[in-house]
């Protein structure tokens, strides 16, 4: 289904600049604006993998890796991918004090998950491992693709809208409106749910991933993660907001995520359903 909403959104993104382009110029105007839709498919498809990873200076390690930590995480990530029946993407890590984690491409063969090695430091083993199967959820239900085209669109609407609050001193606050915007489109609270009830049923632990996410949500409200800061079209991409807030998690409709209380709720539900049918 999320390949369905990936098609979706590029079709809105290419008649948004084909009608744009028919506004200006008509018929020439729409053409135009049409080869410049194409070129941003094919960016978007093809490099918004590397464009994200590049962002967050995110480095790839594995298994020859010197850090035996690293090298846990990356053979978690091969048993792990090997339960959900799918090659096991690129592995990076992102030097952060922020414990969080994301994952990028455009399908299971061209994927790469990314941690922070404050996630490494800050959770046990088997709740890394937990984190790592919503990440790979997210590949195998093709998740990844809509949320890198969103993540595509906010990055370039907010340099184009930052660019211009430029002079007015506004830049900062405009591009992290904008980014909220644009995110919002690629966004889906259901989506979260569905990947979190997946990496239960791949980790074998869906209490391991519930209370991942009670630490990674603590955490989060104390550490900043500067590069995420800077690149705001890309918060719902991680496992858990990594964005700053001063009046603690964001809430409601609007949040990039949905409440960690009741992702936790629904992850012990799990573990008791999966514990009655034993």
């Amino acid at each position: 289904m999320s390949y369905f909403k990936a098609a979706g959104l590029m079709l809105l993104i290419h008649l948004a600049f084909a009608g744009l382009g028919w506004w200006l110029a008509e018929r020439d105007g729409a053409l135009i604006g049409t080869l410049i839709a194409l070129g941003f498919h094919l960016l978007v498809f093809w490099y918004a993998e590397k464009i994200v990873l590049k962002l967050h200076n995110a480095r790839e390690v594995g298994s020859d890796d010197a850090s035996p930590m690293i090298r846990a995480f990356v053979a978690d990530c091969d048993r792990l991918a090997m339960r959900a029946n799918m090659p096991r993407p690129r592995t990076y890590i992102i030097d952060a004090f922020q414990p969080n984690a994301f994952v990028a491409g455009r399908d299971t063969n061209h994927a790469s998950i990314a941690v922070t090695d404050g996630l490494l430091k800050t959770l046990s083993r088997a709740e890394v491992s937990a984190v790592v199967a919503h990440e790979l959820a997210h590949v195998k239900r093709g998740d990844a693709l809509a949320m890198g085209i969103s993540s595509a669109l906010a990055a370039v609407m907010t340099t184009i809208f930052g660019s211009l609050a430029y002079p007015l001193g506004q830049r900062k606050r405009v591009s992290r409106i904008v980014a909220g915007l644009c995110a919002r489109i690629g966004q889906s609270h259901h989506r979260e749910y569905a990947a979190d009830k997946q990496a239960g049923e791949i980790c074998g632990a869906p209490v391991n991933l519930a209370n991942a996410l009670l630490k990674l949500e603590r955490h989060t409200t104390s550490l900043l993660n500067p590069l995420a800061e800077r690149s705001p079209a890309t918060a719902h991409l991680f496992v858990i907001d990594p964005l700053h807030s001063p009046s603690g998690p964001r809430r409601g409709p609007s949040a990039s995520h949905p409440p960690t209380a009741r992702r936790i709720e629904r992850l012990h539900r799990q573990a008791a359903e999966m514990e009655g049918r034993e």
